[in-house]
This record gives structure tokens, C-alpha cells and sequence, in this order.
């Protein structure tokens, strides 16, 4: 399995790499990464642009090794995302895994996620998006893990916290895995005294690695993220609830929101037969809560809605699983027109092309929908844990 899963991303990460290099050296905010490693260790070309210095982890490797090698921030970029691109890839697989207890499922899932537009065309961009997303993915895949024993020890929750603390000094977006972790107390059947004190490990572990890196660039540099975030609804103000943005919202998954909608409702399903299945019924909160506090965040494009991708493409699962022996092909049309889409779309500006991929994609679920119905297959017992 963890063969054919490595084997997979190979294959997709050069797809990628390929495919999106004529975007990969013109995104708008790569060189303020860039400006923002060589300002933290004082080299030449050097400057605090979009407050990077609030999020400083990501930059030490690249303005490190320049300094001591000369070697452009920009390729240290692209290996640190590399691994993010793997690690995210295989550890999506292990949530579903965790979930589904499948190995074909587990696989899909990791297939269906790898191949959404946000992750085939940022993944390897000189960008920190990919860091963010992986931190929030270990931080749901390690509540999964921690809340699956028996005994849950505190220190394990306080730990989570820390971890995921750590990866929003990388990118905001790995918050999603203390999100996880917060509706996973909330809903579990814990003893009120018992959600109090894991509440309270885990934020102690999600705040410190947040406090010292702020009370040291603020310190230092006089910035923080608090202010990035004042400072950059001032500049957009309402613009991210206009039209054009709220369309970034069917790009997070594109083709896979069909599957999704059929998902959800055996989630429904299922939560109504086993109401105890606190996997499923945190992967719930937590979409809200997130959907709830994303307004919070000033720029709402594809790759910053992309951090709810990995609860998204859960439930999408459930949806593939409907079409058994027809997943892989849903999934890799699916994934296909997906990325095929995307290049269009950025290389030609043929926007209208998601229609036609739309309705492609539907034209195939009724195709394998009636398929299913004309075999008369009998129903599966559908178990989740």
C-alpha cells in the first residue's frame, strides 16, 4: 500500500512540476517569501513584505542555506514542498485508513485530494501553502490516533496542540488541526471535567509555540500577525464576499463536490444508525466551525479554502464508495478533468470550460449509476469506526 501510494505522488508530482511550470515562477507572492528569508538573516535583497516574518519557521531553511551556500531561497522552497506534497499525500491516506478501515478506500481518498485543482497547481509553487496543509492533516490524522485508544493521555493532547501551533508559524491554515482536535472533545462522550482539561492542555500546547514567536517578532521586528490581519481587511475590506470570490468555493474540490453531496448523505444515514461515531460527527463540527470563522481571514481564494480539503474529501469517500467497483475510474475522471480544467483555464483564460467539465462529469455518474442499478447489486453493510 504504502508503495502504491508513493509511486502515485511520484507520478503526480511530476505531472505537476511540468504541467504548472509556466505558473511557478510568477505567482504574485512568491517573492516575498523569498524577500522575507533573506531579511530574517540579514541578507542582500531582504524585506518584510505581507508580515512573512510573523510566520518564520518556513523561512529559516531557505534564508539558512543561502547564507551559508549562496544558493537561491527559491529551490529550498520547492524541496521543503516536496516533502509536504509526499507527507500530505500519505498521511491523507492514513486518516482514511483510520476511518474506513479500507485500503482501497484509504487510497482513493489520498488519489481524490492530490488531484483537486488547489493542490496540483500550489502544491509545488514557491509558497507555504503546502506546509500549512500537512500540519493541519497530521493534526486530524493524530486526534483520530490519540481519541481511538482506551486511555487518552493528556500529554498526547497537549502535544497535538504544540505540533499544530508550531505549523501555523508555517501557514495559518494548519489551525484546522486544533479545530479537529477542539470538536473532537466536544462531541466525544468525556466527563465535563475531562473535555475541561483537554481543552486546556490542548490550548496551552497550540498557544505557547504562538506567544514566543510572537513576543519575539514583535520585539525584533515589530510586527504581528494580529496587525497582518487588521492591515489586510483595511486594503479589501468586504471584496471577499463578492461573486468572483464565493466562485473560489466550488474550485477547493471541483468535480469531487458531486460525489461529495452523495456522500453527505450517507453520512446522514449512518450517524442516524450509529450516533456514538464521533469521527464522523467531528469531521461535521469542524466543517462549520471553519466555515464559520473563515470570514475572519481577508483573502478567501481557492488556496486558503483549500485547508477544509481533507474533511471534504472524507465525505467524498462515502460518496465513491457508492459506486463500488466504478470508484477508481470516478476518481481519476474526476481528478482528470480537474486538473486538465485548471491548466485551461490558466493557460488559454478559457474560463467556460468548467461547464463542460461539469456536465461531462455528470454525464459519467449517470452513466455508472445506472450501471449499478441495471446489476442490481446487493447493498453492503457500510461499517465506519
Amino acid at each position: 500500500m504504502n508503495k502504491k501510494v508513493f509511486i502515485t505522488l511520484t507520478i503526480l508530482a511530476i505531472i505537476y512540476a511540468v504541467l504548472f511550470d509556466f505558473l511557478r515562477w510568477e505567482q504574485y507572492d512568491t517573492p516575498s517569501f523569498i524577500g522575507g528569508a533573506r531579511f530574517l538573516f540579514g541578507l542582500k535583497g531582504g524585506f518584510d513584505y505581507q508580515s512573512r516574518l510573523t510566520k518564520p519557521l518556513i523561512l529559516l531553511l531557505p534564508g539558512f542555506i543561502e547564507l551559508l551556500t549562496s544558493l537561491h531561497p527559491k529551490y529550498i522552497f520547492i524541496l521543503q514542498n516536496i516533502v509536504f506534497f509526499y507527507l500530505c499525500g500519505i498521511f491523507i491516506c492514513k486518516i482514511n485508513q483510520l476511518i474506513f478501515k479500507d485500503d482501497k478506500i484509504a487510497y482513493l481518498g489520498m488519489l481524490a485530494y492530490t488531484t483537486c485543482q488547489p493542490f496540483a497547481i500550489y502544491s509545488l509553487f514557491i509558497l507555504t501553502d503546502a506546509a500549512g496543509w500537512f500540519f493541519g492533516i497530521l493534526g486530524i490524522y493524530l486526534t483520530l490516533k490519540c481519541f481511538s485508544n482506551s486511555i487518552i493521555k493528556i500529554k498526547n493532547v497537549l502535544l497535538i496542540g504544540c505540533l499544530v501551533g508550531l505549523g501555523c508559524l508555517m501557514k495559518e491554515s494548519a489551525i484546522i488541526g486544533i479545530i479537529f482536535l477542539f470538536s473532537y472533545i466536544l462531541v466525544a462522550k468525556f466527563s465535563f471535567k475531562k473535555k475541561i482539561v483537554f481543552f486546556t492542555a490542548s490550548s496551552i500546547g497550540f498557544i505557547i509555540p504562538l506567544m514566543i514567536s510572537f513576543l519575539i517578532i514583535e520585539y525584533f521586528y515589530h510586527d504581528s500577525i494580529l496587525k497582518r490581519i487588521l492591515q489586510a481587511h483595511l486594503v479589501t475590506q468586504s471584496d471577499h464576499f463578492e461573486l468572483a470570490r464565493i466562485k473560489q468555493i466550488f474550485r477547493i474540490i471541483d468535480m469531487y463536490w458531486f460525489l461529495f453531496f452523495i456522500g453527505l448523505i450517507s453520512v446522514f444515514k449512518i450517524l442516524k444508525q450509529q450516533p456514538n461515531n464521533y469521527h464522523l460527527k467531528s469531521i461535521l463540527i469542524a466543517i462549520v466551525l471553519i466555515s464559520l470563522l473563515l470570514p475572519i481571514w481577508p483573502y478567501l481564494i481557492d488556496r486558503i479554502l483549500f485547508l477544509l480539503a481533507p474533511f471534504l474529501i472524507v465525505i467524498v469517500n462515502f460518496g465513491v464508495y457508492k459506486f463500488k467497483q466504478f470508484g477508481l475510474p470516478l476518481v481519476l475522471i474526476g481528478g482528470f478533468l480537474n486538473i486538465f480544467i485548471s491548466f485551461i483555464i490558466y493557460k488559454f483564460q478559457i474560463h467556460g470550460i468548467i461547464i463542460c467539465g461539469i456536465i461531462l462529469f455528470l454525464i459519467v455518474i449517470a452513466i455508472f449509476a445506472m450501471i449499478l442499478k441495471k446489476s442490481n447489486y446487493k447493498k453492503f453493510n457500510f461499517k465506519v469506526f
